[in-house]
């Protein structure tokens, strides 16, 4: 196979993201997108010169396609996903895999059962600086770790937008807490986590969280999430992750990379890592996220992530949100349940 005929399904602000990605691989072919909002979804396929489905039944067709990207809400997720499991078509997954531990189980263990192909779009990996850093501790070259510290504050608009549907912990923090799992290598032990609520007052979610996690091999991590900052922060989107070790470090600050642009209207430190827009298309680490995916696909390479790394961060997830409810420790058993 020399180029990959490939759907979308979801054409929300991700969606769109990834079909205009897809649009502009020259080893793909974006045969068509799919959304409940047919309105939506058309806007998209007019935009990149593809088709509309009427149906998802009908992307979701070995004839049609060979890969389908799932970029629906979590609440949404399955059902595609299963449907292409059972059709043999490889999917890319957004993350999450649902909205609780046991929806996230249920679907990779149907998912594993059926054998899928199933990548996890966790797009920290495809970040340059992310992969330098992973490549570095796991070859030795800062000793032993001994301590993480991950930080990932986003503006208000997060919550306006995502409270509703998702929340925090799942949306943004997800990313920094698989990252450090994947670095770490070793299982949790332990997770307590504080949350402030006071915006997200009866929404299924928390307007700040700082949490620590505790690994079998004594390293620990501290991390640190919010969606309360005035829209006009500089960076839409502050994050920080930095890696101790007894023989060095690595520190990683930010998603603008440097820049800095002053305006008559506003002082800002544009998103140049994860989706930036450029002047030939999408950029950044969701770019090269999805390119990866395509090119492990055509050259029958496993996943970047797969679904057992992509659960053992959901797992860290609900034990966070369990030590928030109860105020107390959570202890995490080795395969990772709470």
């Amino acid at each position: 196979m020399e180029k990959l005929r490939i759907g979308v399904i979801g054409t929300g602000m991700i969606g769109s993201l990834h079909a205009g990605i897809y649009a502009a691989n020259p080893r793909c072919d974006l045969v068509g997108v799919y959304d409940l909002d047919a309105e939506r979804a058309a806007d998209v396929a007019g935009r990149t010169g593809t088709e509309r489905f009427d149906a998802m039944e009908a992307l979701l067709d070995p004839a049609v396609v060979d890969a389908i990207a799932i970029a629906t809400p979590e609440t949404h997720r399955a059902a595609p996903a299963l449907l292409a499991a059972d059709r043999g078509i490889p999917m890319l997954l957004e993350k999450p895999l649902g909205r609780s531990l046991s929806q996230v189980d249920d679907l990779v263990g149907k998912l594993t059962a059926k054998k899928a192909y199933a990548a996890v779009n966790f797009i920290l990996h495809a970040d340059p600086r992310y992969a330098s850093m992973a490549k570095l501790v796991a070859e030795g070259g800062i000793g032993r770790t001994v301590s993480f510290y991950a930080r990932r504050r986003g503006s208000n608009l997060g919550l306006e937008h995502y409270a509703k549907w998702t929340d925090l912990l799942s949306s943004t923090l997800i990313h920094d807490i698989e990252m450090v799992l994947a670095v770490n290598g070793t299982s949790v032990e332990r997770v307590f986590s504080e949350a402030v609520v006071r915006a997200c007052e009866g929404l299924d979610s928390h307007d700040a969280i700082v949490a620590t996690v505790r690994f079998a091999d004594g390293a620990v991590a501290i991390f640190e999430t919010s969606w309360v900052q005035p829209p006009l922060q500089p960076e839409p989107l502050e994050p920080a992750f930095h890696v101790i070790g007894d023989g060095g470090s690595v520190i990683i600050e930010g998603s603008s990379q440097g820049m800095k642009v002053l305006t008559a209207q506003r002082y800002t430190h544009p998103d140049m890592t994860h989706w930036p827009a450029l002047p030939g298309g999408t950029g950044g680490a969701l770019k090269a996220s999805l390119d990866m995916f395509v090119d492990n696909l055509l050259a029958e390479r496993p996943p970047l992530v797969g679904l057992k790394a992509a659960r053992a961060a959901e797992a860290v997830v609900q034990a966070m949100k369990t030590s928030i409810a109860t105020g107390m420790p959570v202890n995490v058993e080795p395969d990772g349940a709470p």
